[in-house]
């Protein structure tokens, strides 16, 4: 009788703590949309040519994107009057905005990881993406060979050249981004004594770097080029004709809601095998190669 007594209460014991256990509801973004009659973008400001803000909205290939899922709610919805809302905000914190439901979906050079997708979903990939250097010309010989990929001196080659190369810099990197994770892991990993600074936007790590407050600046190798190529006063600066890895680029959505993600993702597979998507794709990147084409049409679901 005690055994059997002994059993009912843990089997009392593990139903109870079942019920506590928090479950993560479904989300139900379309209702949301159609109930509200706005259709609600979060958009990374400092993204360009991804995302940036601009006088009364947003401007980029992401914002094209997002813009087009926007198109696609309306017409699935009914709602020929729907609103289109941008709100600006960060990677981290627009995470955050899709997590909590306050924004349907976020625009900009946001990668997909594992992580992330405890607290997000995410689209099919819109972008292969990568991080790169931005360094001034006169940067210091030894650490300009490695950035390249390069020995950090000529002679005997060994694992301490790497080191001594990227010992004793500065490096800036974007606070909140899988940058700033990149580059601090490698610091670590390769025992190198040097200063990491994290900072709020690309504008203030393309600065440290001009005014020599930094060696290098770390971020996604589009957005790099983006910068160069629109300063004034870059002749100085240069992007590193290296990838360090390769990220996917995504749009973050709600998580455990099917309904939507679907619409997003047919969205983005009938653009990528439209004759659209090349034109689309010049725009901002320059003309696509072979090869990325056939990419983006293996992205495409069919």
């Amino acid at each position: 009788m005690r055994y059997t007594q002994l059993i009912r209460g843990s089997l009392m014991a593990m139903v109870m703590a079942l019920v506590t256990i928090p479950l993560t509801a479904a989300a139900d973004t379309l209702e949301r949309i159609k109930s509200s009659g706005t259709f609600n973008i979060g958009f990374v400001t400092d993204q360009a040519p991804f995302s940036s803000e601009v006088a009364g909205g947003a401007t980029g290939y992401s914002i094209e994107l997002c813009q087009k899922v926007a198109d696609a709610a309306k017409t699935q919805l009914g709602l020929s009057d729907l609103k289109v809302k941008y709100t600006p905000t960060s990677v981290k914190a627009g995470l955050d905005l899709v997590a909590s439901g306050q924004v349907d979906v976020l625009c900009g050079s946001v990668t997909d990881t594992l992580k992330r997708r405890e607290s997000v979903a995410f689209s099919i990939p819109i972008f292969n993406g990568g991080i790169g250097a931005l360094l001034r010309t006169d940067a210091p010989p030894d650490l300009m060979r490695v950035i390249k990929g390069e020995e950090a001196h000529t002679g005997p080659k060994w694992r301490a050249t790497v080191r001594m190369g990227l010992a004793d810099q500065t490096y800036a990197v974007h606070s909140g981004t899988t940058t700033e994770e990149w580059v601090r892991q490698q610091i670590a990993g390769l025992r190198v004594t040097a200063t990491v600074i994290s900072v709020d936007d690309h504008e203030k790590g393309v600065s440290m770097v001009r005014n020599k407050e930094a060696d290098a600046y770390f971020a996604d190798r589009t957005i790099l080029e983006a910068y160069v190529a629109r300063a004034k006063n870059a002749d100085n600066l240069m992007v590193a004709d290296r990838y360090f890895n390769y990220e996917p680029i995504a749009l973050a959505i709600p998580r455990n809601d099917d309904d939507f993600r679907l619409v997003v993702d047919t969205v983005l597979s009938k653009l990528y095998r439209s004759e659209a998507f090349p034109e689309l794709y010049t725009r901002y990147f320059g003309e696509p190669s072979e090869i990325t084409q056939m990419l983006f049409k293996a992205y495409a679901r069919q």
